[in-house]
């Protein structure tokens, strides 16, 4: 019996420990790979502009294509 209540406790100490990290990181506000790989997917937040696509032009210019005839 004594093997079940040390494991127990353990569980959940370890419980406990990973609680108390996990809210001390998110008071600091530190950032971890995790959410920084997250960063594109929040709505509305953009860090960087966004470059608009340039039209493609349907003017063929003869005069530098690579056309072999």
């Amino acid at each position: 019996m004594e093997v079940i209540f040390l494991t127990t406790l353990f569980s959940v100490v370890f419980a406990i420990l990973f609680l108390l990290f996990f809210l001390r990181m998110r008071q600091n506000e530190d950032s971890c790979a995790d959410q920084d790989a997250l960063l594109p997917f929040r709505d509305g937040e953009l860090d960087g502009a966004i470059a608009e696509p340039t039209p493609l032009s349907t003017e063929k210019n003869t005069a530098n294509s690579n056309d072999q005839r």
